[in-house]
């Protein structure tokens, strides 16, 4: 008998909705998702609860992890509603630092500190 490998999708219940018991919410959402991580600190978008009906499924996905949400935040494209005691932590060190250009402009960068 072969051993079965855990799937990296291992926080999917019978219903292939991600079992947010498993999860803990770090960002709540401005729209229809929520952010959760899992203890490795992957992070998986997930359809707000009234959005979680029949279909809502559809709506739960990987979403990355700390680093992609620095990414967006430094392109402007990441918006939330609230950050949890969890979401500080997984973001913290995070730290914005000021350059200056060859032309002595100056611009922001996200980065770990």
């Amino acid at each position: 008998m072969s051993e079965v490998k855990k799937s990296v999708f291992a926080p999917f219940n019978s219903d292939h909705k991600f079992n947010l018991d498993a999860l803990e919410l770090v960002f709540e959402g401005d729209a229809n998702w929520d952010i959760y991580a899992d203890e490795k600190g992957r992070l998986y978008s997930v359809g707000k609860p009234e959005l979680r009906g029949a279909n809502g499924r559809d709506m739960d996905t990987m979403y990355g992890d700390k680093h992609h949400i620095k990414k967006l935040m430094s392109q402007g494209y990441f918006t939330y509603k609230a950050v949890t005691e969890a979401g500080l932590e997984l973001m913290s060190g995070l730290a914005s630092f000021i350059h200056h250009d060859s032309k002595d402009n100056r611009f922001t960068m996200l980065n770990f500190a």
